[in-house]
């Protein structure tokens, strides 16, 4: 991702997460972001649920 995270990189991770059914919250700034509120960091925050199904979900998810 270059430049500020936005709500149109999160809409994006949502849809790759959501094909891969993988199990996941932003949180942190990216959460807010997700809300609507202003950008002031570059990241976003995942906390990703802990199960080997998932994990593979995730994984997949990244590669794509």
């Amino acid at each position: 991702m270059a430049g500020r995270f936005d709500y149109r990189q999160a809409e994006e991770i949502a849809a790759v997460f959501g094909r891969h059914k993988a199990r996941y919250l932003f949180i942190g700034k990216s959460g807010a972001i997700v809300l609507g509120f202003p950008d002031t960091t570059q990241d976003a925050d995942l906390f990703v649920k802990k199960s080997p199904e998932n994990g593979k979900a995730v994984i997949a998810a990244l590669r794509e």
